[in-house]
């Protein structure tokens, strides 16, 4: 497995001259990536089949990437759950971005729900000690959300990892797996610089 490759997941677009459905990706994962020796690839909305697509890329992390809400787009629904479950099956790390965490925590038994003025915004985020190594004990971030989890709905094999100040979560790790995912976007201004040591931390098999 080489410890550079990271695939990750894209939203679903529509070419505005013409009919034709495109899976897209923002230039800002690439960059990002680069900037700390991985290299991105892309894995295509086609269902299942995408399972076989990411096996042969051997990667060191699957990334959920952020993007439509879940519903949105069937074939994007039908693609990450199907590489959610392979991931979990075979101890594949996994970060979950924005609705990459939503995804996770619904199909882990979870649930969600409204948040308001959580979109274009910043805020702080206070985080859980186990996670204080990547982060400190509270970090600033980026949102473009609206709808988050509830304490109350979070899914049973899920660990809360950061809160902002009304309670919502915004960050989780799996219970016994190298699975972890928060609510604010890495590739965008306003990530945290500790993304970088939690991304290592997972493919290092810590979290």
């Amino acid at each position: 497995m080489s410890l550079k490759n990271v695939c990750v997941t894209m939203r679903v677009t529509n070419a505005q001259s013409y009919d034709e459905v495109r899976d897209s990706i923002s230039h800002d994962w690439f960059n990002l990536l680069a900037s700390w020796d991985m290299t991105t690839i892309p894995v295509p909305n086609i269902g299942p089949v995408a399972v076989d697509y990411v096996r042969r890329a051997a990667p060191a992390l699957l990334i959920l990437s952020g993007g439509e809400d879940i519903g949105a787009s069937p074939v994007r629904d039908e693609t990450e759950i199907a590489l959610f479950k392979f991931a979990l099956k075979n101890r594949l790390p996994v970060l979950g971005v924005c609705r990459g965490l939503q995804l996770m925590n619904v199909n882990l038994g979870g649930e969600l729900g409204a948040v308001e003025g959580h979109v274009a915004s910043v805020h702080d985020v206070d985080i859980d000690p186990a996670w204080q190594g990547f982060y400190g004990e509270r970090t600033s971030v980026n949102s473009f959300h609206n709808i988050g989890i509830p304490q109350s709905t979070l899914a049973p094999r899920l660990q809360t990892m950061a809160t902002d100040a009304e309670g919502h979560i915004e960050a989780v790790r799996h219970n016994d797996l190298p699975v972890a995912a928060i609510m604010w976007h890495p590739e965008r201004h306003g990530a945290p610089d500790g993304d970088r040591r939690l991304i290592e931390a997972l493919i290092a098999g810590r979290k």
